[in-house]
């Protein structure tokens, strides 16, 4: 994933908290929000209860990867926002992933598999 698909503003990620809609499960919760251009860009926060670095680190980097492996089969045209619940941290990857993949298909911009 590169820069172009990274939200780096907090002036976006306030957008798409206040005017997006959101998902969650046990693990995640998820923000999206429609754009006027085709891009496809991603944020990832976690729980402020989650005090070590340590964790919330990890986690980061969890997701970071869970959204690279499944880039091309999210619709573009969204900003995405991840956060990451406090039951998050002890969630292995592959439960991580399958809750990131139920809420993109639960919010309709999964790419229906061919």
């Amino acid at each position: 994933m590169n820069k172009d698909n990274m939200i780096t503003d907090n002036k976006d990620y306030r957008m798409v908290y206040n005017r997006g809609k959101s998902l969650s499960d046990y693990n995640l919760v998820l923000f999206v929000r429609k754009r006027r251009d085709k891009k496809l860009r991603f944020g990832i926060t976690t729980a402020k209860k989650m005090k070590r670095a340590v964790d919330r680190n990890r986690f980061r980097r969890r997701i970071k990867e869970i959204v690279r492996k499944n880039f091309d089969s999210v619709e573009t045209g969204y900003d995405i926002v991840i956060m990451g619940r406090l039951n998050g941290k002890d969630a292995d990857f592959w439960k991580l992933e399958k809750s990131y993949i139920r809420l993109l298909k639960k919010s309709k911009i999964w790419k229906k598999e061919k």
